[in-house]
Order: structure tokens, then C-alpha cells, then sequence
């Protein structure tokens, strides 16, 4: 072996660890991040078969070359399972296990029989598929960024292709047995891909997860954490620089008499109500309409291209909704009911501000008028 070959080799290594703890260091900072944590063992079980093929080279012993050829295959149905638990968030330890029985089933028995080239043949292979199950897993999902994840994709299938021409050269030489690593062109070209495309990986994984989280936060920053409804920035945000003409509506709801839902029945049964009619709300609205939690127990629904009769029809079918829905707690049953106030938009085009300002002015003419009923304004009334 060259001293080239010895430094690419030890190059690949030290890449490897590098990356590895970089991205044990993200995982430490976000642990519900697990991915991170597989893609870094499966990494530094990759460098683990770097330095046995290392020691391979210098001494062709059967039970190092059995480490080898387990640990290849071994690293990369990790890394495999890493690639699932990125896209789906769900544990793939079946998926690991049993891609791994299967390249050591494969690779073991002819090792034993001192046909190491042929071992380093269905490694190889093994390798080569692993890489492409992984790239397609990327390239399946790659709506969430398609750039990225199709790069991501193209370099693993990139590493597959290099492991792939590497088992090809030893199948049509016809190396059955080697004594030791193999040594061709093909095995140089693996380690610089190898080094690229885990590299390249890597850095994509970072930057789609930051990318991921950024937009987590911009999320959480516009949703109603108890009901998952927009907040009122959420509200804010979706209708920006938005006029509404004649043909267009607010309405705002409050559930009547909820401070004595909170006070007799406790706070967790406020909460359910509250979830529930924010579900009700959701289910009751058109496709195109907009709904949100303002604040307590008052919520408003945005309807864009609708017509006076729908826009009273949709706040009747969600009043109706929530009072005929039954709530239990402390071992009680009891109803709740929902006032409501609706405004159209005229000529003017107004924003949505000052919708809502009007459309509050109905909903407590309503509550003044004895709740558990709708009230429609219009601007200039």
C-alpha cells in the first residue's frame, strides 16, 4: 500500500470523526433531534472499518478481515436508518438489524472459506445498495427542500456508484482471494468520493436541520399553543397588506359565561372547551377561510369570497356545533354557548383591523342582548 493510499485512508477518518462529533454536538443541544445521534454512530462505526481495513492492509488476518466486512454494512444500515428517522422522525432499529444479518450472511461464510475477495465483492455490493436505499429515501421526500434533498440524494448515490465500480473490478478480474486489501483504481476513487459525499452529507444534514428548526420557531411563533390555531400574530401575518370588499367577512365568537366554566368545573375542563371549539371552528369554517385564537376565550374567522348569507350560515353552523356538544368534569356534565358578531367589508376595501374592531362592536351587542346569538354590522352602521 502507497503512503497516498495510507493518507487518504487516514483522511477518511479523521473526516469521519470530525463530522461525527459535530453532529453529536447539535444532537447534545436538541436531543429530540435522534437522527443526529444515528447518523453519528452510524458514522463512527464507518471509521471503525476504516482502521480495521487499515490494519487489514498491514496484516491480512482473518479476524480482522471479519471486522471489515461487518462493519461496512454495519455502518451504513445505521446511517440507513438515520436517513428514515430524518424524513419520518420514527425509530428504524428493525430496518438496521436486518439489513446487517443480511451482509454478513452474505460476506462472513466466504471470508471463513479464505475467499476474501469475494468477501470484499458482496461488501462492496452491500455498500452500493445501502447507499441507493438511503439516496431514495431523500429523494422520496424531497418536497421539504428539494434542492438539498435531492443533492443529498445525488451524493449518495454518487458513494454507491464508487463501491459499486470497486466490486465490479474484482468481479471481472476474476480476484476470488486476495491476502490482503484490494489495491486498484477503483478502491482510490471510493475513498475520495467517500470523503466528499460523507462531508457533503453531513454538511446538507446541518443545514436542512437548522433550516427545519428556524422554521419550527416561526411556527410555534404564530400558532396558539393550546388550541393550534393562528394566534394573533399568526392572524396578523396571514392577512397582511389584505383589503376585503363587499364580498368579504369577519367574525369574532366568545364563549359565554367562561369564567364560570373555569370556576366551577377547574381550568382543565376551560381548556378542553376551549380546544374543542377551536376544533369546532376548524371543522365548521370553509376551505378558504382563516380561524384563530385572539386571546382567552375570543376567536375570529377571516371569510374571504363569501356572501352575506354564507358568511351568517358558517357562524350559525359553529355556534349550533358547540351547543350541542357535552363536556364532563368532577364527574358533572354541562353545555357551553358562543355569542358572535359578523362585519362585511364594502367598497372601501378595509384591512382586517379594522374588521375585527367592528365585528368586536357586534359580538358584545350580542353579549349584551343575552349571548348565545349572532349579531351582523356593517361598517358604516
Amino acid at each position: 500500500m502507497t503512503v497516498n493510499y495510507a493518507s487518504l485512508l487516514l483522511a477518511t477518518a479523521i473526516s469521519g470523526i470530525c463530522l461525527a462529533a459535530t453532529m453529536m454536538g447539535f444532537w447534545l443541544t436538541a436531543k429530540r433531534d435522534s437522527f443526529k445521534l444515528t447518523w453519528s454512530l452510524g458514522v463512527l462505526t464507518l471509521v471503525a472499518h476504516v482502521l480495521a481495513y487499515t490494519l487489514y492492509a498491514e496484516n491480512p488476518h482473518p479476524v480482522i478481515g471479519a471486522f471489515v466486512v461487518a462493519l461496512l454494512p454495519l455502518g451504513l444500515s445505521i446511517i440507513h436508518g438515520a436517513a428514515h428517522q430524518f424524513v419520518q422522525q420514527n425509530p428504524s432499529l428493525n430496518r438496521v438489524a436486518v439489513t446487517s444479518l443480511i451482509s454478513l450472511g452474505l460476506a462472513l461464510p466466504p471470508l471463513a472459506l479464505g475467499y476474501d475477495g469475494i468477501a470484499f465483492i458482496v461488501q462492496n455490493f452491500a455498500a452500493a445498495i445501502l447507499l441507493t436505499m438511503s439516496g431514495h429515501v431523500y429523494f422520496r421526500h424531497r418536497r421539504e427542500a428539494p434542492t438539498a434533498l435531492a443533492l443529498m440524494a445525488g451524493l449518495y448515490h454518487l458513494a454507491a456508484l464508487s463501491f459499486a465500480s470497486c466490486g465490479l473490478v474484482l468481479l471481472f478480474g476474476q480476484q476470488w482471494t486476495l491476502g490482503g486489501v484490494p489495491e486498484n483504481w477503483a478502491e482510490r476513487v471510493n475513498i475520495v468520493v467517500a470523503i466528499l459525499a460523507m462531508t457533503g452529507a453531513g454538511a446538507l444534514s446541518i443545514a436542512l436541520d437548522q433550516t427545519r428548526l428556524a422554521q419550527l420557531h416561526k411556527a410555534e411563533a404564530i400558532t396558539d399553543p393550546l388550541t393550534g390555531l393562528l394566534n394573533r400574530r399568526g392572524l396578523a401575518q396571514m392577512t397582511a397588506g389584505q383589503t376585503y370588499g363587499p364580498f368579504a367577512a369577519v367574525a369574532i365568537f366568545d364563549l359565554d359565561h367562561f369564567k364560570s366554566v373555569n370556576d366551577t368545573h377547574g381550568h382543565a375542563a376551560g381548556d378542553a372547551v376551549l380546544c374543542d371549539f377551536a376544533r369546532i371552528l376548524d371543522q365548521g369554517k370553509r376551505g378558504r377561510d382563516i380561524a384563530a385564537r385572539l386571546g382567552g376565550e375570543e376567536f375570529a374567522l377571516v371569510m374571504p369570497r363569501v356572501t352575506d348569507d354564507q358568511a351568517a350560515a358558517t357562524v350559525r353552523r359553529v355556534c349550533a356545533m358547540l351547543a350541542a356538544e357535552t363536556f364532563e368534569a368532577r364527574g358533572r356534565a354541562f353545555r357551553c354557548t358562543a355569542s358572535a358578531g359578523i362585519v362585511f367589508g364594502d367598497d372601501a376595501r378595509p384591512g382586517v383591523d379594522a374588521l375585527i374592531a367592528r365585528a368586536d362592536e357586534a359580538l358584545y351587542a350580542a353579549k349584551n342582548s343575552g349571548r348565545n346569538r349572532i349579531e351582523i354590522a356593517r361598517l358604516a352602521g
